[in-house]
């Protein structure tokens, strides 16, 4: 233990948030090529607040030595278990487990209880303690489309493994994004169930663009990342997450059904589309549409240099064209105020307009927080008019207040 308080990989503890600060997440690693991606999964934990302990196949320690794990977590690495029962005293102090990456040996070993590796033995031990485990398959993809693997897949699911599925890409299914992997493992440990399984949910999320020529556009500066993480807590926490997304500055995952919009109005056609199809437990509104249009673009190119006078028209409004009302509709509220108090009557007036169960008002404007920045200064009213959430958080942690409340609202 003195070893890994010590160590200097400790000087990014809780760097980036405290999201998961004093959970003990096992990082399982075999021997796909995309092992060396968890040295990053397992800093990305660090920072979050997370001790990790690793667990690597003796073929895993081939490819990359232990050492470089060691140095990417500060934590234990084992590659083998003794008579100390490490597999045990792991097991009782995990919060969660991630295999990642996960090769379709291990996985057929953890969904049949094959306890023959170190990395699938405290997998099934940490089964048994009742704790989530997730499972990150990185292979060919033909391998992953066969039935044997198909067939492990939905074992293990039975099982209560969260299987992520991998991205098929030239031929490979590859291992997902990092940031992806890590909030799906964090959600897991914190909150240690599937509290959203077999929900439904609709995120927008991104800006949009109102064009005022061919290559001239009106815009805000939302970076599309309140949304994502949103999106990304719900699906971790067991929901099947439908996106509608403007214009980003992040990947959007392969995890969800995508939809990409461009205007306002586009945006507004695709939620009603969806809302009128199908039947919504949670809509998070988290998108931030223009509100405003040239009343008519121009042809071609406006040459530069000469006065320019703009007529402008509203948008039509996202949350209007939701055709079926969800059981819990989450709204967003982005102003331009002095202080957090100031949120509060706009968040009031919005909720009342909208019939929203809560209300997710922030401050924008402000250096260093809101658009584009992985920090909001916000006021998270529910339903009553209390407030859930005050002050300044990163989005990550918003992100999960908001699921906390859909899941509060979803059990009444």
């Amino acid at each position: 233990m003195s070893d890994y308080v010590t160590h200097p990989s400790m000087d990014i503890l809780s760097e980036v948030n405290n999201y998961i600060e004093g959970k003990t997440i096992v990082l399982g690693v075999t021997a796909s090529v995309a092992l060396y991606r968890s040295l990053d999964l397992a800093r990305w934990l660090l920072r979050r607040g997370a001790r990790v302990i690793t667990v690597m196949t003796p073929e895993a320690a081939k490819l990359v030595s232990p050492e470089m794990f060691h140095w990417a977590s500060g934590g234990p690495v084992y590659t083998g278990f003794t008579g100390g029962v490490e597999h045990i005293s792991i097991a009782r102090a995990a919060s969660a487990m991630v295999v990642a990456p996960a090769t379709l040996s291990t996985l057929a070993k953890i969904a049949h209880g094959v306890v023959d590796n170190p990395v699938a033995l405290a997998a099934v031990s940490i089964m048994g303690y009742g704790k989530p485990v997730i499972a990150v398959p990185a292979m060919h993809g033909n391998m992953y489309e066969s039935p044997q693997a198909r067939e492990v897949v939905g074992r293990l699911r039975s099982q209560g493994v969260l299987v992520v599925d991998p991205k098929i890409e030239g031929g490979v299914a590859k291992y997902p994004d990092t940031h992806a992997v890590g909030r799906i493992t964090a959600a897991q440990a914190r909150k240690g169930l599937r509290d959203l399984e077999g929900i439904r949910a609709l995120v927008t999320l991104g800006s949009t663009r109102e064009w005022i020529d061919r290559v001239r556009f009106i815009s805000n500066p939302s970076s599309g990342v309140m949304g994502l993480e949103a999106a990304l807590e719900l699906y971790a926490r067991g929901a099947e997450v439908d996106v509608v997304a403007g214009y980003t500055s992040v990947e959007i995952p392969h995890l969800f059904n995508t939809v990409k919009t461009e205007t306002t109005e586009d945006m507004a056609a695709a939620v009603k589309e969806l809302t009128s199809k199908r039947e919504y437990d949670a809509v998070v509104a988290a998108a931030a549409p223009v509100d405003f249009r040239p009343a008519g673009a121009f042809e071609g190119k406006i040459r530069s240099g000469q006065r320019l006078a703009l007529e402008l028209e509203p948008t039509p409004k996202v949350l209007e064209g939701i055709a079926r009302r969800p059981k819990v509709l989450v709204a967003f509220a982005a102003e331009y105020v002095d202080n957090l108090d100031s949120l509060r009557d706009p968040a009031l007036e919005k909720m009342e307009k909208y019939g929203a169960d809560l209300v997710v008002a922030n401050r924008v404007g402000v250096e260093g927080v809101g658009f584009a920045s992985p920090l909001l200064d916000v006021l998270m009213l529910d339903k009553s008019g209390e407030a859930v959430l005050k002050g300044s958080f990163h989005k990550e942690i918003v992100a999960a207040v908001i699921a906390d409340e859909i899941a509060k609202l979803l059990s009444r």
